[in-house]
């Protein structure tokens, strides 16, 4: 199956249904009137792709649900299941236009599921002059409850035409989880990490790997020399937000990637083993034909002829 491109004057995605439902490309037009990347692309990798039915780490790759104990096949060097299965496998296509289109993952059609409980999933992505839209929803098909949970993981570059950009992120969380191994060992705190997010600034070469809670639904980056403005706006139901900025092994000190990853997500690491309940952990127990909706808006501006005709 094709990857599928949705087009306008000002902004270019590329989905692959056959691959995850990944996003290969996101592009805006620079101001020489070409096609400049947002997202990592090409031979660096994948732009973004979603997570369905969790989010991030299960530790140990197990987790108790409803007095029963489930084992999945780790996916991970350190003996987690990351990042559900949704990326693992093919979707199919609903319907489409030239600037919208649907994608459907139906887990009781799937081999070698590496989940206990039949979901499905529906992604549809809609661009307008201004940027993209992209709403992502699962749903229990199976005859008992079922934990569940989704997210994004874009790979937002650091420099886009002007490779003196220096990128800038911020975003509303409440605090932070104690983690070992991104997994957590306690409940969020508001700490100086969340509160520099908070505040905004160049994010610079922290090296997190860490959830947020708290997530109020929007984060903002700026390519200060580009001279363009990102906002991401989350519904309710995307409550975390993983930051990723990892460095590069060689080098010393080692220097940054040339992306960072801010993830919106419905639940926290490894929720599946927490017992703290669905208001803090975000893991829904979804009831048969029950569906957990979410929608996650990107918007760009300050570009000098952004979204005009």
């Amino acid at each position: 199956m094709a990857p599928i491109e949705l087009a306008n004057q000002t902004v270019r995605v590329v989905i692959d249904p056959s691959n995850g439902c990944r996003v290969d490309a996101l592009e805006i037009r620079d101001p020489n009137g070409g096609w400049h990347g947002v997202l990592r692309s090409g031979a660096d990798g994948v732009g973004s792709f979603v997570m369905v039915p969790w989010t991030n780490r299960i530790k140990d790759a197990s987790f108790g649900f409803d007095n029963q104990s489930h084992k999945l096949i780790p996916n991970h060097p350190d003996g987690t299941a990351i990042h559900g299965i949704g990326r693992d496998h093919a979707w199919v296509i609903g319907d489409r236009s030239p600037f919208s289109a649907r994608f459907a993952f139906d887990s009781r059609l799937a081999e070698g599921l590496n989940f206990p409980f039949g979901f499905g999933a529906v992604m549809r992505v809609e661009i307008s002059k201004s940027g993209l839209e992209i709403d992502l929803d699962l749903t229990n098909l199976g005859s008992v409850p079922m934990p569940g949970g989704v997210g994004h993981h874009p790979y937002f570059m650091r420099a886009l035409w002007d490779q003196g950009d220096e990128l800038k992120v911020k975003a509303d969380v409440g605090g932070r989880y104690p983690c070992v191994d991104q997994i957590p060992i306690g409940a969020m705190v508001d700490d100086d990490v969340s509160g520099g997010l908070r505040a905004g600034g160049a994010i610079g070469n922290p090296g997190l790997d860490d959830v947020f809670g708290g997530f109020g639904g929007n984060a903002e980056l700026v390519w200060d020399k580009s001279g363009v403005r990102c906002l991401m706006e989350c519904s309710e139901s995307l409550g975390h937000l993983v930051v990723f900025t990892p460095r590069d092994a060689d080098g010393d000190p080692p220097p940054p990637m040339p992306w960072v990853c801010v993830e919106p997500m419905s639940m926290v690491n490894d929720g599946f083993n927490s017992d703290a309940g669905d208001d803090a952990t975000g893991v829904r127990s979804l009831q048969p034909g029950e569906t957990l909706a979410t929608r996650m808006r990107l918007s760009f501006s300050m570009l000098a002829g952004f979204g005009s005709d």
